[in-house]
């Protein structure tokens, strides 16, 4: 198996701080503008010229949406919502590199909308391994052992009736962790997206590349006490480690009845062993946690 690239692929988060009379103003003129005209406003903000198309309606609980190649940007008043609520694209992070992306967006936060600082709080973080060498294959669904909820197989027909159908993906989990496992290649194509072949050091233009990415979502960040963005990052590693190693696995089929004993795939070897970011805090999910106090405890008394 050859990894081609891994990292940070999606990066979400919000920003409990007041927003900028200035600013707020300078986005209803906008949207104004865009909902007589019925289309998107361009505006541009003053003092670092970042340029946002501004929709004529909002984004769920947020009075303003205003769109860039760089990220999304959502603005409002309710007290159900944090005022902020940002979107870092895919393109943009790996274009830039996650930390010199982080920082623009930082800085246009607080010299053009904020008028106080603030945490970003993380809401998602999706870490990602694109790799050649392993084609998973239909039947490969009864091995993987996963503790979310529910697992999905995608297939595509294909031009040619004669290949019949193709495996494009796997989805495991349904609720703040999920994972999926899918053919990256077909997908860029089938989106336009040029730039994700750039990415691929190395790759051999004959076979496939294939993704395995896991989504984080605010409320199981929060069970690995991670609430910042600066901490979710400096815990890639670890979240990487906890989803290969710990919420989903491929296994070797044998007699044993128990999946959780089937020894580990080699392929699923090389990909918990993948370096998605050199740092690690040693971060540990509070469920986990809890049953290993227990079980110390347990040990304890039983010695006692």
């Amino acid at each position: 198996m050859r990894v081609l690239t891994s990292g940070i692929d999606s990066l979400y988060f919000s920003v409990r701080a007041p927003v900028r009379a200035e600013a707020w103003e300078l986005l209803k003129r906008a949207k104004d503008r865009a909902e007589h005209e019925r289309e998107p406003a361009p505006v541009d903000f003053p003092l670092n010229g970042q340029a946002f198309l501004v929709k004529p309606h909002g984004w769920r609980g947020y009075t303003f949406w205003a769109t860039s190649p760089d990220f999304e940007l959502m603005v409002g008043k309710s007290e159900k919502f944090p005022p902020v609520y940002v979107q870092m694209h895919s393109a943009y992070l790996h274009s830039m590199g996650v930390e010199p992306a982080l920082h623009l967006v930082e800085v246009f936060l607080r010299h053009e909308l904020l008028a106080a600082p603030a945490d970003l709080v993380v809401s998602r973080l999706d870490i990602h391994c694109d790799y050649q060498g392993w084609d998973p294959e239909i039947e490969d669904i009864r091995r993987f052992v996963c503790r979310g909820r529910g697992r999905r197989v995608h297939v595509e027909r294909e031009e040619a009736f004669a290949h019949g159908r193709r495996l494009t993906g796997f989805t495991f989990g349904r609720g703040a962790l999920s994972a999926r496992l899918y053919d990256k290649t077909l997908q860029a194509a089938q989106r336009g997206l040029t730039w994700v072949p750039e990415l691929w050091t190395g790759q051999d233009p004959d076979r496939p590349v294939w993704r395995l990415e896991f989504a984080y979502e605010r409320n199981v960040l929060r069970e690995f006490n991670l609430r910042t963005v600066d901490e979710a990052l400096a815990a890639v590693q670890d979240l990487w480690e906890y989803g290969t190693g710990k919420w989903l696995t491929l296994r070797r089929r044998v007699r044993d009845a128990r999946e959780r004993r089937w020894p580990l795939d080699p392929v699923w070897e090389a990909l918990q062993a993948v370096r998605v970011s050199p740092e690690r805090t040693g971060v540990v999910r509070r469920r986990v946690r809890r049953v290993r106090e227990e079980r110390v405890r347990c040990a304890w008394c039983w010695a006692a």
